[in-house]
């Protein structure tokens, strides 16, 4: 079986993961925060072919890594007395007398307490702490996204086949060709209507794939307000709370 991608390695880009697409005319190139440069190309552009648009668009690219880092370096550094807040919880990170992470408390205030005596800012601890918040958004996510999916999905008169949940760093949500919607459980740091602009915007790929002229038309009769939403949500970042 052909694989679905594969990567190329530049000296100054760095990685660049390749995509072949079927019926794919040109190439697509995306470069999100907290991912590697993408690019989609015709399933039967050569590598010579895929290099000479990388080089023509390196400057480009280059510049956009920039900008990427910039908002990257705003990650969520969690400190004594943070305070975080989800759709149905709030937490604060305290250091205290504990001997290991801890979340302390219940709904709808927990306490994450981290040991007096370590740097909180060490990697290992960060991460920690997010990995306790992510197991509360997970808790959130399968609690409350099925319902309102299958809330929308009837209001709109769509059908999907499977809903899951992932911890994905730069997309909220995303609809495979068979209709299965995956749904990032961070969305639940968002408020309400941003979270049924995602759900929305997924259900409406079961029917047009792409983001071409006939899904915009479908998404904005359903949600007018829609390009706003976009707009705000251009200031929210799964990978800063």
């Amino acid at each position: 079986m052909k694989a679905k991608y594969y990567y190329l390695e530049d000296k100054e880009i760095g990685k660049i993961k390749i995509v072949p697409k079927n019926g794919l005319k040109n190439f697509n190139i995306r470069l999100k925060p907290f991912d590697i440069v993408t690019i989609s190309s015709p399933a039967s552009a050569s590598q010579k072919q895929i290099a000479r648009v990388i080089e023509r668009k390196k400057k480009w690219i280059l510049e956009k890594q920039a900008y990427n880092k910039s908002i990257e370096q705003k990650r969520t550094v969690f400190e004594h007395q943070t305070t975080i807040e989800t759709f149905f919880n709030q937490f604060t990170i305290q250091q205290n007398d504990t001997d290991r992470l801890r979340l302390m408390g219940k709904k709808p205030e927990y306490v994450i307490a981290v040991p007096q005596k370590i740097d909180i800012k060490n990697p290992a601890f960060q991460q920690g702490i997010k990995n306790i918040i992510d197991f509360v958004l997970e808790d959130e996510a399968s609690k409350y996204l099925p319902k309102r999916t299958q809330e929308l999905a009837k209001q709109f008169k769509f059908r999907y086949n499977n809903l899951s949940f992932r911890n994905n760093k730069t997309r909220w949500g995303s609809c495979s060709t068979k209709g299965n919607i995956s749904l990032n459980i961070q969305l639940m740091r968002l408020p309400s209507r941003m979270i049924d602009y995602v759900i929305i915007h997924e259900l409406c790929h079961t029917i047009h794939p792409n983001h071409g002229s006939g899904f915009k038309k479908l998404l904005y009769s359903i949600m007018p307000e829609a390009p706003h939403i976009e707009k705000e949500m251009k200031n929210y970042r799964t990978q800063i709370y």
